[in-house]
């Protein structure tokens, strides 16, 4: 399904998360121009997180689910997960900024944070974006379009 003009400044910065969870997974092939040794890829991941990822959950929970909250079963308990899944991302972040050292146990946690990244991203867009385009109304999709304006 083609995704609505007012979710679609959502969806772009999702593709910029894709490719962190890819740039943090273990088992995928380097990107070009994209750091390859651990510790790049940390403070790359570190600095997406800080000055787009971290924005982009909190702009999320506090203008975006509000006005969907209440407008579907379905959506209400997606809310609910997606939020678990912003803190659980935020805790994954805050241990790496927290380990200094790098080890074995970093590629680890790395991996899984790209694993988490890139499962999050998914239920956003292939369940919860078409639950909101399946039943918000037009003056709703212009709220929603409003959040990026403010």
């Amino acid at each position: 399904m083609k995704r609505h003009d007012a979710l679609s400044p959502f969806s772009r910065a999702h593709h910029e998360f894709l490719i962190l969870s890819q740039v943090l997974k273990s088992d995928v092939p380097d990107y070009k121009g994209m750091p390859t040794d651990t510790i790049g890829r940390q403070n790359y991941a570190l600095d997406v997180y800080t000055n787009r990822l971290q924005p982009h959950m909190e702009l999320e929970e506090s203008r975006l689910f509000p006005l969907l909250s209440g407008l579907h079963a379905s959506i209400d308990q997606l809310i609910y997960i997606l939020i678990d899944d912003h803190a659980e991302i935020d805790i994954h972040f805050k241990r790496m900024q927290g380990d200094s050292s790098i080890s074995l146990g970093t590629e680890w946690m790395m991996d899984q944070l790209g694993r988490i990244i890139e499962q999050h991203i998914r239920l956003e867009e292939r369940e919860f974006f078409e639950l909101i385009q399946a039943h918000a109304s037009p003056e709703l999709m212009d709220k929603i379009m409003g959040i990026h304006s403010v």
